[in-house]
C-alpha cells in the first residue's frame, strides 16, 4: 500500500466517523463500526468518541507510528436517515458492489443530501409530538390544543437557533420561558388547562430522556467518558429547561396578574383503547424528527407498539421497575432481530421504542414536585422510581444484547 493510498483511507475513516456522529450513533458503536471499515480497508485503526471531540489514530505496521486526527464538534441531535445511508454505503463496499473510490463519492453524496423532510413536515411533526405525549397523559382536549398550537413557535425558535449561536446556546432556556409566558396568558384567559403540565409538552422535544438513557447505557457498556460527559450535559439541559419554564410562568405571572395562575385541572390517563392511535401518532412524528425514511416506518411503528404494550402489562403485573424492564428487554430483541433480518442499523427501530420508555418527561415532573411541593399529574412518579425506571431499561437493553445480538456494530 503506497503513502498516498493509506493517507486516503484515513480520511476517508475520518469523514465517515464524523458522518456518524451527525447521525447520532452512541460512542461504542461508532468506535466498533470504525474498527472494522479500517480492517476493510487493510490498516490499522483506534478511536475515542465524546459528544463534543473525536480522535481518530492510525497506523499500518508498527503501532507507535500513529497517524493521528483530531476533531471538535457539537452534540449531535441525531439523524437516523444520515445513518443509514453511511451504514448501506459500506455494505456495498463490503459485498464488491463499490469501489474504494467509488465509496468515496459517494460518501460525498450523502453528506451533501438534504434531509428527507422539508420545515413545514418537521413543524407537523413536532406538533405531533407533543400534542400526542399530551394526549397520552391527559384526557382534556384543552391541553393537547394549546399545546400543540405553542409548540409551532417553540418549533420556528428552534429554527432560528441553528442561524444564531446566541440563540442556540440558550435554547434550552428561552424555549420553555416563551412557552410559559404564553400558557399562562391563555390561562388567564380562562382556558382550563394544566399550566405546568402543557408547558412540559411543548418542550417535550428537549427533555433528554433519550440521551439520558444512551448515557447510561454507555456507562454500562463500559465508555465511561462519553457516557459520563452525555449524563452531565443531559442533567445539565433538564435543569436549564426547567429553569426557563419557571422564568415563564413567573413573567406570565407579572404581565397576566393573577388569572394566569394554575387553573388547578386534574390529569387523568386516557382509557387503553385510546392510547393506540396516540401511539401511532407519536411514532410517525418520531420518524420525520429523527429524519427516518418512510419505508422504515412501519417498522418503527411496531417498535413503538412493542415497548409500550410490553412495559404497560409488565407494570401491571411485575410493578415499575419490572414493566420498564421487560419492555426495553422486548424492544431490544426485536431491534436486533430487525437488524439481522433487515440488515440495517438497529437504531432505526430501536429509538422509536426507548422513546416512549424513557423517564425524562417522569424526572422533569419530578423536578418539578421537589421544587414546588405539588405535583402536575395524579399518581407521580417518585423519588427512588425514576432512578429504577434508567437503570432498568439500561439493564432490560444488555440482557437483550446478551440473548440475541445483532451482527451489525451499529
Amino acid at each position: 500500500m503506497s503513502e498516498n493510498e493509506y493517507l486516503e483511507k484515513t480520511k476517508f475513516i475520518s469523514a465517515l466517523g464524523l458522518g456518524l456522529h451527525q447521525g447520532g450513533a452512541s460512542s461504542y458503536r461508532i468506535e466498533k463500526h470504525l474498527v472494522n471499515v479500517c480492517e476493510l480497508l487493510g490498516i490499522h485503526g483506534s478511536f475515542l468518541h465524546t459528544p463534543t471531540s473525536f480522535t481518530f489514530c492510525f497506523w499500518c505496521e508498527d503501532p507507535t507510528d500513529q497517524h493521528i486526527h483530531i476533531e471538535r464538534m457539537q452534540p449531535s441531535e441525531g439523524d437516523l436517515g444520515r445513518l443509514e445511508m453511511l451504514d448501506s454505503l459500506v455494505e456495498r463496499f463490503a459485498a464488491d458492489e463499490l469501489s474504494f473510490a467509488a465509496m468515496r463519492e459517494e460518501l460525498e453524496k450523502v453528506m451533501a443530501t438534504p434531509p428527507f423532510y422539508n420545515r413545514w413536515l418537521n413543524c407537523l411533526a413536532w406538533v405531533i409530538l407533543s400534542a400526542s405525549f399530551s394526549a397520552l397523559l391527559s384526557d382534556h382536549v384543552a391541553d393537547a390544543v394549546v399545546t400543540g398550537l405553542v409548540t409551532v413557535i417553540v418549533f420556528f425558535l428552534a429554527q432560528a437557533a441553528g442561524r444564531s449561536d446566541r440563540i442556540a446556546n440558550t435554547l434550552e432556556i428561552l424555549a420553555p420561558m416563551v412557552s410559559g409566558v404564553i400558557v399562562t396568558a391563555v390561562a388567564a384567559a380562562g382556558v382550563p388547562i394544566n399550566v405546568p403540565f402543557v408547558i412540559l409538552s411543548t418542550v417535550i422535544a428537549f427533555i433528554p430522556g433519550l440521551s439520558l438513557t444512551v448515557a447510561l447505557n454507555e456507562i454500562a457498556n463500559r465508555d465511561l467518558v462519553s457516557g459520563t460527559s452525555k449524563f452531565v450535559h443531559s442533567v445539565m439541559a433538564l435543569f436549564k429547561l426547567y429553569f426557563g419554564a419557571i422564568l415563564g410562568v413567573k413573567l406570565g405571572h407579572l404581565l397576566w396578574g393573577a388569572a394566569a395562575n394554575d387553573t388547578g385541572v386534574v390529569i387523568h390517563h386516557l382509557p387503553e383503547w385510546r392510547t393506540i392511535p396516540v401511539v401511532l401518532l407519536l411514532s410517525l412524528g418520531l420518524t420525520i424528527v429523527f429524519n427516518i425514511r418512510l419505508k422504515q416506518a412501519l417498522w418503527g411503528l411496531l417498535a413503538a407498539l412493542v415497548a409500550y404494550f410490553v412495559s404497560q402489562y409488565g407494570e401491571a403485573y411485575f410493578g415499575v421497575a419490572a414493566g420498564m424492564f421487560l419492555g426495553a428487554f422486548a424492544v431490544g430483541v426485536y431491534s436486533n432481530l430487525y437488524a439481522n433480518l433487515s440488515n440495517k442499523p438497529a437504531s432505526l427501530v430501536l429509538t422509536q421504542g426507548l422513546i416512549l420508555l424513557v423517564p425524562g418527561s417522569k424526572t422533569y415532573i419530578l423536578l418539578d414536585a421537589w421544587i414546588r411541593g405539588e405535583v402536575m399529574l395524579e399518581k407521580s412518579v417518585q423519588n427512588n422510581q425514576a432512578f429504577l425506571i434508567f437503570i432498568s431499561l439500561v439493564v432490560g437493553l444488555l440482557f437483550a444484547n446478551a440473548v440475541l445480538p445483532t451482527r451489525k456494530s451499529l
